[in-house]
């Protein structure tokens, strides 16, 4: 019965962290509005089109996409956040006195991209329907930067206005002319990392469609307006921002469901074990619990005399699984998120419910020997 409420105990524990895990992913602020997002790809360059193409072929696009009704505005990037992925660059920073190279996470975003995704403006500008194209000429590119990445590389000074270099393969400068809020970039469970966002150009791009209304709803509208334009353009990975993220904690909830399932079937175990050995000695002890209330034992002297037994089991069997979870459960530490293997509330938590489950199992039993007659009791063989 010990060895039964220590396993509980243990399962409880793993899955109560887990649980946790998953509730905090969930309620995690990516830092930009993640409802009512239709997201799906585009790749011109399968159909000949190249980056010049490409680019005349958005800002085609872009206007059809907003003119669906229920559609409150569309644009395009690199990639998705959240999307798994990640993209990095190097750069330098025009005015060190030490030529450093550093490094940042980088993002080709199109049109409206803050505006979409709802990331809010700090400081300075986003990106304008004249940076699209750009004029050749241009020595200096627009580029935006989160807030982390001005925290990082200049400190308390002001990054407006101050130009980067060797940004990317091709060694493009850009100079900074916003500060956005931090998102998560790769995954929920990311942590927030200096971001580069840089005006997008042609080749395969994702798009990002908000809408006042379901999503799902206006993916016909969206076919529609696309092969308008071309009816040999597929699309690809049509999705919801909602669903994406969902689908990315997939492995978190279906090891939380289990864990759960497994600690409530110990659980269950538990609280029949302990209920069926305390109904057994209740029909063991019929003549002493006789004699006890011959001699005057109250019915909750009675009481207290079962359930002792008990309890007295499960907290055995409690302290026993308390320190074998405490010296499990960092095992489980690289699948725990916002807490920690020895997370006194959830332990707290597991002791509180076996308590009731125990003292639920042992009050039948308890109740059972309360209404023994003595009479009946003395007789008993």
């Amino acid at each position: 019965m010990i060895a039964q409420v220590a396993f509980a105990i243990l399962a409880l524990s793993g899955a109560g962290l887990l649980v946790r895990t998953l509730e905090n992913l969930k309620s995690i602020n990516p830092g930009f509005d993640t409802g009512s997002i239709l997201l799906f790809q585009m790749d011109p360059t399968l159909n000949g089109y190249n980056g010049a193409r490409s680019k005349g072929l958005y800002s085609e696009l872009l206007p059809r996409l907003e003119a669906i009704p229920g559609v409150v505005s569309v644009t395009y990037s690199f990639d998705s956040l959240l999307s798994g992925n990640y993209w990095d660059t190097s750069f330098r920073i025009e005015g060190e006195t030490q030529n450093t190279q550093h490094a940042t996470l980088d993002l080709a975003a199109g049109p409206k991209f803050f505006e979409t995704m709802r990331i809010p403006l700090l400081a300075g500008r986003v990106f304008s329907p004249q940076d699209y194209p750009l004029p050749p000429d241009s020595p200096w590119k627009p580029a935006v930067i989160n807030e982390d990445f001005a925290r990082t590389f200049f400190k308390d000074q002001n990054a407006l206005g101050r130009r980067i270099s060797g940004v990317g393969h091709q060694g493009t400068s850009h100079e900074i002319v916003g500060v956005v809020g931090d998102t998560k970039f790769r995954t929920l469970r990311s942590e927030i990392a200096p971001t580069l966002f840089v005006p997008a150009g042609g080749g395969e791009a994702i798009f990002e469609v908000r809408t006042a209304i379901d999503p799902r709803t206006i993916v016909p509208a969206v076919r529609s307006a696309v092969s308008h334009l071309d009816n040999n353009l597929p699309l690809f990975s049509i999705d919801t921002q909602t669903e994406k993220i969902e689908r990315s904690l997939f492995q978190e909830r279906l090891i939380a469901r289990l864990s759960t399932f497994f600690g409530g079937l110990s659980l269950l175990l538990a609280c029949i074990g302990l209920y069926g050995l305390l109904s057994y000695e209740v029909t063991r002890r019929t003549r002493e619990i006789g004699v006890r209330m011959a001699l005057g034992a109250r019915p909750a002297d009675i009481l207290r005399f079962i359930v002792r037994q008990g309890i007295a089991l499960s907290a055995a069997g409690a302290v026993l699984g308390m320190f074998g979870a405490l010296a499990a459960t960092r095992y489980l530490a690289s699948l725990l998120y916002g807490v920690r293997p020895d997370d006194p509330l959830t332990f707290v938590a597991v002791a509180t419910l076996l308590g009731v489950v125990a003292l639920a199992a042992c009050y039948i039993p308890s109740r059972r020997a309360m209404r023994i007659d003595p009479m009946v009791a003395l007789r008993y063989e």
